[in-house]
């Protein structure tokens, strides 16, 4: 009976209710939060660098949230964000990548570097996950059947 040690494993979640029930939203914002606070960014030669960082930080919530909002409405606008958000992801990771060289003796700021980027690494995945469930969702969501003949002919 292995399923049973592996079924502990899993976890129920609660149902969203709105954007802010997402785990994705929620992490993402824990990272924009701390990826804007990193003290040795805040150096003046680092100055472009770090409003890059944080505008590309602020603006992955705020795609996830607008496309759950989206979704309701336009699919295909909810996907073209959801989309943007995994670019601005990437873009995020690119520029951690880019940090990491420019620390290579700063030990601390390495690691701290690093383990951002994992999380910003597992949040893509995330992303993408959710955009791949969204589709899966709304590609079956069909008219249902009511039992009434709709073709009416004259």
């Amino acid at each position: 009976m292995e399923y049973r040690s592996n079924y502990k494993n899993y976890r129920v979640r609660s149902p969203i209710k709105s954007f802010r029930d997402l785990e994705v939203y929620q992490k993402t914002i824990e990272l924009s939060d701390e990826i804007t606070n990193l003290s040795f960014l805040n150096k003046e030669a680092f100055k472009k660098d770090n409003e890059e960082i944080k505008s590309i930080a602020e603006s992955i919530p705020k795609l996830i949230a607008e496309s759950y909002g989206d979704k309701f409405d336009s699919k295909e606008l909810a996907h073209k964000k959801l989309t943007e958000a995994i670019t601005l992801l990437t873009n995020a990771i690119t520029k951690i990548d880019l940090f990491r060289q420019r620390f290579l003796e700063d030990k601390e700021a390495m690691e701290t570097l690093t383990k951002l980027l994992t999380r910003y690494q597992r949040q893509k995945i995330k992303v993408l996950n959710l955009r791949k469930a969204w589709q899966r969702v709304f590609s079956n969501s069909k008219p249902q059947d009511t039992g009434y003949n709709t073709n009416f002919r004259k």
